[in-house]
C-alpha cells in the first residue's frame, strides 16, 4: 500500500539554511490553503497567518526573539501563526490549534520541495519585552491575538538525510 503522506514525513526535516531563491508565489498560496484547512478546536478555525517577504521585515521580526530568531534572517518567506485568544472559547485550546496548522504547512512545503523550520515563539522573550508583545506591535496585529510561533520558508541551501523506515520507533506505540 502507498502512503504518499509517510513519503513527504519521512522527507521532512527542519531546514535553516536558505538559498536567495525567491519562492514562487503561488506555491507559498499552495502551502497557505493547506494550513488553512487544518481541523481546529470545535470548528472555530482561529488561527491566522502572517506572511512575511520584505528582508527587512523578516530581520525585524527574528529581533523579536532574543536567543534563536536569527535563523529565519536567509528565508525568503516567514509566516507568523497568530491565534485568536480574546475569549474564553478560542483561548482554551489555541497551543493545539495553532500547532496543528503549523504542522500542516511544515508537511506541505516538504511536499513542494521547500525548506521549512518552526521558530518557537510563546514563553519567549525579546528585547524588551515578550517575543510575542514585540512581533505583535511589528507587524500591527490586533488585540486579541497571540504569536505561537514562526515558520521560515525558503529554498534549501542545506541538505538533511530523510528519514527512513527504519527510523520509525513502534516500541513507542502501545496497543491496548
Amino acid at each position: 500500500m502507498e502512503n504518499d503522506l509517510l513519503q513527504v514525513a519521512l522527507r521532512r526535516r527542519s531546514v535553516r539554511k536558505y538559498s536567495n531563491k525567491e519562492l514562487n508565489e503561488v506555491i507559498i498560496n499552495e502551502i497557505i490553503k493547506v494550513g488553512l484547512l487544518a481541523p481546529s478546536s470545535f470548528g472555530h478555525k482561529p488561527v491566522r497567518f502572517v506572511v512575511i517577504r520584505d528582508k527587512d521585515k523578516i530581520k525585524q521580526v527574528g529581533e523579536c526573539k532574543r536567543m534563536g530568531g536569527s535563523q529565519i534572517n536567509s528565508a525568503d518567506t516567514v509566516i507568523a501563526v497568530i491565534v485568536k485568544t480574546a475569549n474564553k472559547r478560542d483561548a482554551e485550546f489555541w497551543i493545539e490549534d495553532g500547532a496543528i496548522a503549523s504542522a500542516y504547512i511544515l508537511l506541505a512545503a516538504e511536499q513542494y520541495g521547500v525548506g521549512a523550520c518552526w521558530v518557537h515563539i510563546r514563553n519567549r522573550m525579546g528585547r524588551n519585552k515578550t517575543s510575542d508583545e514585540e512581533i505583535r506591535a511589528l507587524l500591527n496585529v490586533p488585540d486579541g491575538y497571540t504569536v505561537l510561533n514562526l515558520i521560515s520558508l525558503g529554498e534549501k541551501a542545506e541538505q538533511k538525510r530523510a528519514y527512513t523506515k527504519q527510523d520509525i520507533d513502534y516500541s513507542k506505540v502501545y496497543w491496548d
